[in-house]
């Protein structure tokens, strides 16, 4: 009887913290998003300032130059996404008529092909109607939160550059709390997480800007009305892992079913989206990235659906590398290394479809 309330106590201590810790973490999203995109961004710009360091440029200097740089290609890329979309916003009305136009003849072969009255489908285009309202409404608040978002975020530059400028700082901090034994151990952690998150943050960025190149090249060959608004949109959502080709093909597929004179627009890029889909999943992320991450598709789907509930978009794109530095902690943690293995890809190799057993199928 001792030893079940011992259990059961020590269940509803656990489960009492993690409501608690879910709780802090929702209520800090203002302070704790900034801050871990700051982290992560830092990583980003770190063999810039390392570069520019080593060629006798002080510490403080190569950092500010770093993030100068940053900063930089952030405002060309906002500028230039903000003209796109601006083109895009301009032609809303014609695109609103001639969507409506199209949906009304979409309704017709539908009722003709199925027999079913056309008044049956007059009850979507209310739904139809209110995603274009959305996109006005979206442009009002896109000025309206403008100011919360330069709140928010108006101390990540800072956050990089003590990130950049107290890096070994850190480092020996975590190295004094380890015991001396202990010491070669942490430094081995120390070291596989930063290359981990270096090599994430740059091949993601890198893999963003490959397909958003190759989605304008894709929609302007397939005809698709602003391919580059809807290509570099869509390449966008990359920075979500397996989610984020879904989310971004939406947009353009959407445009092209409503708004395109004929369905074959849609096919195409549907068609598209597939194989795009196929290649970044299984030959783009992985060389490029490397696949430095080796988090099993299971846990990711559930870290990006945690990580959605506590923070939205943001939660989404943070917690994988945190998930993934996590997974390398238990694998050098004695207690922890089921985790590991939990989190990780391994143990399933055996069943995995690869070229060798596809081509021993066809020698059979």
């Amino acid at each position: 009887m001792g030893k079940r309330y011992e259990f059961l106590k020590k269940i509803t201590l656990f489960l009492i913290f993690f409501i608690v810790f879910i709780y802090a973490l929702i209520e800090s999203r203002g302070f704790l998003v900034p801050l871990l995109l700051g982290v992560l961004l830092a990583y980003l710009l770190f063999p810039i300032a390392k570069f520019l360091e080593k060629r006798w440029l002080p510490r403080i200097l190569a950092n500010l130059v770093a993030i100068i740089v940053g900063i930089g290609v952030l405002v060309l890329a906002i500028n230039f996404i903000s003209y796109q979309f601006g083109v895009f916003a301009e032609d809303l009305p014609s695109i609103r008529e001639q969507s409506a136009s199209n949906w009304e003849s979409i309704k017709m072969n539908l009722s003709e092909s199925t027999g079913i009255s056309k008044d049956r489908f007059d009850s979507w285009e209310e739904e139809v109607s209110s995603v274009f309202a959305a996109s006005d409404d979206m442009l009002r608040s896109t000025f309206s939160t403008t100011t919360n978002i330069i709140v928010q975020t108006g101390l990540m530059p800072v956050f990089i550059f003590f990130m950049l400028y107290y890096r070994d700082k850190f480092h020996d901090f975590i190295i004094r709390m380890a015991p001396p034994e202990r010491e070669e151990k942490i430094e081995t952690i120390l070291g596989k997480i930063n290359l981990v998150a270096k090599k994430y943050m740059t091949g993601l960025f890198i893999v963003v800007i490959i397909l958003s190149i190759t989605h304008t090249i894709a929609f302007s060959i397939i005809g698709l009305d602003y391919p580059i608004f809807f290509g570099v949109m869509a390449a966008l959502f990359n920075f979500i892992p397996y989610f984020g080709t879904l989310i971004g093909a939406a947009l353009p597929l959407l445009y092209a079913f409503l708004a395109m004179d004929t369905l074959s627009y849609f096919f195409w890029i549907l068609i598209y989206f597939v194989v795009i889909q196929f290649v970044e999943n299984n030959i783009l992320t992985p060389n490029i990235t490397g696949g430095y991450l080796s988090l099993n598709p299971f846990i990711t789907i559930l870290s990006l659906i945690f990580g959605s509930m506590i923070w939205g978009l943001a939660g989404m794109f943070l917690i994988v590398p945190f998930v993934a530095m996590f997974k390398i902690f238990c694998d050098h943690v004695s207690f922890l290394k089921p985790v590991g293995y939990l989190l990780s890809d391994k143990g399933t190799e055996k069943y995995a479809l690869t070229v060798d057993k596809i081509k021993g199928w066809f020698k059979k």
